[in-house]
């Protein structure tokens, strides 16, 4: 099968377009993914309303358990949701 050679120039353009997206997330966002740095820690957003985060200390804190609590895979925190279930089973 032959493809023409205009289809094969928007194909090579738009995959450049694409890995360069991907170049520019990667670098926006690969920190955050891997660990490196917390989520709202992000590299500025344009279209952001507001750059404050409010009780900054607290989200840091929350998020530190989360991530303490994600290292962890046997141990889970839905030990409640259970017994919640096993109380309306009773009615």
């Amino acid at each position: 099968m032959e493809v023409s050679a205009v289809h094969t120039r928007v194909g090579e353009a738009f995959g450049f377009i694409c890995w360069m997206w991907v170049f520019h997330r990667a670098r926006n966002d690969l920190p955050v993914v891997l660990g490196w740095r917390h989520p709202w820690e992000h590299a500025e957003d344009p279209w952001a309303v507001s750059d404050h985060i409010d009780e900054e200390e607290v989200v840091e804190e929350d998020w530190n358990e989360f991530m303490t609590k994600a290292i962890k895979p046997g141990e889970d925190d839905d030990d409640d949701d259970d017994d919640d279930e096993d109380d309306d089973e009773d009615d």
